[in-house]
């Protein structure tokens, strides 16, 4: 895969790519990842990742992120470009036939048309990003489930609650949720974890007694 064809991609996209940007980034989901291999999984979901929480547009930030993995900042400018340019050409064609000839019936039909399919390929590709993104993990799509809430039920979108999924998620991956009970207690109670922990049979003033378990167990023992 040469650096032209790669561009070439995302001008062919932004050319002839319609559904806005959930669309957008599902059909380079479909192309790039699963398809023809040119970006890891990955690398697509991080920047899938970053475009959804920095604001703008979500597509034209995901390509410019994959430009910059396969070539740089030369790479981000060329996709970005390729990817926008087309777009904001037809945007201005559009603009002006829509002006000229709005009034018309057969332009507003075209018009409802057109947004009846889009509502369509932005249902397929929603349901495609959340598959690949959520996968099996119950505590993503609980996540999900919470947000979808808040966000049907508020009309808006609240940034502290996607934060705080992914605070959740963080703590929830980072730590692990079981150990074994009788590991756990021999960790605890090693000569060099309660060395560690300032834990040993004297007594220190910098340790108030009932928060020093080595102590009592000398105690017992005695």
């Amino acid at each position: 895969m040469s650096f032209l064809q790669f561009v070439g991609y995302f001008l062919q996209l932004g050319t002839v790519g319609f559904g806005g940007p959930i669309a957008l980034a599902g059909h380079m989901q479909q192309d790039l990842v699963d398809e023809r291999g040119w970006i890891r999984k990955e690398d697509y979901l991080e920047g899938l990742a970053l475009a959804q929480l920095a604001p703008s547009p979500l597509a034209a930030q995901l390509a410019i992120y994959l430009g910059y993995i396969r070539a740089g900042v030369l790479g981000a400018t060329a996709v970005g470009v390729a990817f926008v340019l087309p777009s904001f050409l037809m945007v201005l064609g559009l603009s002006a036939a829509y002006v000229r000839y709005g009034g018309l019936p057969w332009m507003q039909g075209m018009f409802y048309g057109i947004g009846a399919a889009v509502i369509g390929i932005i249902a397929r590709s929603a349901f495609k990003l959340t598959k690949l993104t959520l996968g099996k993990d119950k505590l993503l799509w609980g996540i999900f489930a919470a947000l979808a809430v808040s966000t049907a039920w508020t009309s808006r979108e609240i940034i502290w609650l996607f934060l705080l999924g992914g605070a959740v998620n963080l703590l929830v991956t980072a730590f692990p949720t079981r150990l074994p009970a009788r590991s756990t207690v021999s960790l605890l109670f090693t000569p060099g974890t309660l060395a560690t922990l300032g834990i040993s049979g004297t007594y220190s003033p910098d340790f108030p007694l009932p928060l020093r378990p080595a102590v009592w167990v000398s105690t017992l023992s005695a």
